[in-house]
């Protein structure tokens, strides 16, 4: 039960006190007049964007390299593109990674990912999408409360988890909306449409968490599935994870990519998940717990590729 909580956890994500983003983007190096300038393709995201193993999943704090796996869906979007043998693509997508952070813990967020892209010199004239995927490492609310104050609910078995459960205890969910994105992602759109004119920005979802409608999480554990039934405060954040940020695409006048469409009955307590369990015997035996599997990986490129280079996609 243990691991089924902490990897719950860590599919929530690593949650802080997080603070305003209101400082401008800094570091460009070319002029949105330059021709030929920029990278085609810049992706921006946490660990579900980077993806990582058991051994590449400690956040990094900002001026630290973060890896990113061979089989991370922005690496497989850009082969389909043919980016990625000519390195015609930035990625600074980082494990760990937050929309915005309250206080001051030395984590990547989504304005320290555009000031190293703008740095890179990522931001140009021949851009022609940027893809950001942030959320999931986030927590809202008046104290900012982070979810892992879920786990006394989630430590409930006998009990539950449903979001009245959580509320009575003291720990009601924290949940994302729209327009907590356009406070914290509209300058750097507005800063990425003067430096990459040219570029569709895309706000893209995450992967299906859990089926919709069901309050149930759950956790493979060494190839055996672990269920918690009645977990609606945990459901209630993924589903705010669907449409917060499709609402924000729309009050930011950009693109939003479904991804938990793509990847709908394949979510953690589908037959056949596409997310990692715990040491699920496979080739994603090592790959970070709630975290897309290399077969969710392709299917979000895939689809992706369709969305960037079909009109009527």
């Amino acid at each position: 039960m243990r691991s089924l909580v902490g990897a719950v956890a860590m599919t929530l994500g690593c949650v802080a006190l997080l603070s305003g983003m209101t400082a401008p983007v800094a570091g460009a190096e070319s002029d949105p007049g330059q021709a030929n300038s920029g990278k085609s393709l810049v992706v921006m995201g946490d660990s579900n964007t980077a993806n990582a193993t058991w051994a590449t999943m400690q956040a990094q704090p900002t001026g630290v390299a973060c890896p990113h796996l061979s089989t991370s869906w922005p690496t497989q979007l850009a082969q389909r593109m043919g980016l990625w043998e000519n390195g015609d693509i930035e990625d600074v997508s980082c494990v760990g990674a937050y929309m915005y952070r309250h206080g001051e813990d030395p984590y990547w967020t989504a304005l320290t990912e555009a000031r190293q892209a703008a740095a890179a010199g990522a931001f140009g004239t021949r851009t022609r999408a940027v893809l950001l995927q942030f959320g999931l490492n986030d927590a809202w609310g008046a104290n900012h409360e982070a979810q892992s104050a879920l786990l006394p609910c989630l430590l409930n078995v006998l009990h539950g988890c449903s979001t009245a459960d959580a509320a009575s205890d003291g720990y009601p969910p924290t949940l994302l909306t729209g327009q907590d994105y356009v406070e914290h992602l509209r300058d750097i759109v507005t800063y990425i449409r003067y430096y990459a004119p040219n570029a569709r920005i895309v706000l893209v979802g995450y992967q299906e968490l859990h089926t919709p409608g069901d309050d149930a999480i759950c956790m493979d554990v060494l190839g055996i599935p672990l269920t918690l039934p009645h977990a609606g405060a945990v459901t209630d954040v993924f589903d705010s994870l669907r449409r917060a940020p499709r609402d924000a695409a729309a009050l930011l006048g950009i693109e939003y990519f479904d991804a938990a469409a793509v990847t709908a009955g394949h979510g953690l307590c589908a037959p056949d998940p596409w997310l990692n369990g715990i040491f699920t015997p496979g080739p994603d035996l090592f790959g970070q717990p709630g975290h897309p599997t290399v077969q969710g990986d392709s299917a979000v490129a895939q689809a992706l590729h369709h969305f960037l280079t079909d009109p009527a996609g």
